[in-house]
């Protein structure tokens, strides 16, 4: 009697602790793909203010911060804080619209989509340390050929979502 209370004890401690594991690495893994999702969102933003004056609405960017730094490892925050700092230093000349030209997007862009990167690769390395780090990332775009024009005998190329002309 006293060996099977002990036996349901035991397995009722290491399914507790099972479940709070699982519960944290869908918490982690929920707040990394926000600051993904934000990320991505925050670039199309600072294109639009510049492009047309848009607001750019930093609060859902701010609390996936605050997610990420409530679940996340030093790894995963120290990521996100280092694309939270590009964001601030190339946010101004587009909000402002003082940006003088497409270069100066091109490189805040390349800016914004590296952080990206490092955040994504740092994410998957903390939640599996078997996967492979990642060389693209998951929205970015390639660059524009010399020609604006379509390649002989092709029809002239369309824009894949709306917002594709504002990446």
């Amino acid at each position: 009697m006293a060996a099977a209370l002990i036996g349901v004890l035991a397995g009722s401690l290491l399914t507790s602790r099972a479940n709070r594991m699982h519960w944290s690495r869908d918490k982690q893994i929920e707040a990394c793909a926000a600051i993904v999702a934000e990320s991505t969102r925050i670039q199309l933003a600072l294109r639009r203010a510049w492009r047309q004056g848009d607001p750019v609405d930093w609060v859902p960017w701010n609390v996936a911060l605050g997610t990420v730094w409530l679940v996340g490892s030093p790894a995963v925050v120290a990521a996100a804080a280092a694309m939270d700092q590009v964001f601030w230093d190339h946010s101004d000349p587009f909000i402002k619209q003082t940006a003088t030209d497409e270069t100066v997007w091109k490189e805040a862009r390349g800016r914004m989509e590296a952080t990206r990167l490092d955040f994504i690769n740092a994410a998957r390395l903390h939640v599996d340390p078997r996967h492979d780090q990642l060389t693209q990332v998951p929205v970015s775009r390639p660059p524009l050929p010399p020609s604006a024009g379509s390649p002989p005998g092709l029809p002239p190329a369309r824009p894949a979502t709306p917002d594709a002309s504002l990446a």
